[in-house]
């Protein structure tokens, strides 16, 4: 080595033993320069801290007899309410423009098995007769939302996009 490296290397290592002495007197003023915790901590903060800090939930792992019998119980269907259509007057709304912006999304390419107006099986649908078809469209079915995923639509509005598709 030279001695420019060696001048160096003194220079560096000195410089390098400085910052870790610096180091080292900053952490022991700050440590003595802190006063100590007490001990015996307020309890009604640590009581908040604690309520602050619980999780948000929690898991159940018990089992009770009412949570078998709940199981073991049969689901029942929430009862979805029936129309009555000769009540709903649908005249002056025009079925074929709430079907071109509501309707025609699913049911003008079959998606999620949407029948298709015209189709095979949209005649099998249209078979079960205006009120049950008026019923799923009001109020969904399977994959289909309650009146399209429109619900600012009328009941009216939605029959009358119901009445347009039988037409086709």
């Amino acid at each position: 080595m030279s001695d420019t490296d060696d001048i160096f290397l003194k220079r560096f290592s000195l410089v390098i033993a400085i910052l870790v002495g610096i180091a080292i007197v900053c952490a022991v003023i700050a440590g003595y320069s802190t006063p100590p915790r007490p001990d015996d901590l307020n309890p009604s903060r640590v009581a908040l801290t604690n309520d602050r800090t619980l999780p948000v939930g929690a898991v159940r792992t018990e089992v009770t007899e009412a949570d078998i019998a709940a199981a073991a119980a049969p689901a029942t269907a929430a009862a979805t309410p029936t129309l009555d259509l000769a009540s709903i007057d649908t005249s002056g709304i025009d079925g074929s423009a709430i079907y071109a912006t509501t309707c025609q999304a699913c049911h003008g390419a079959g998606v999620a098995g949407a029948p298709i107006p015209g189709s095979d099986l949209w005649a099998e649908r249209a078979g079960q007769g205006i009120e049950t078809l008026a019923q799923h469209a009001v109020y969904g079915l399977n994959a289909m939302p309650a009146k399209g995923g429109r619900p600012d639509l009328s009941d009216a509005e939605v029959i009358a996009a119901v009445e347009f598709m039988l037409a086709q």
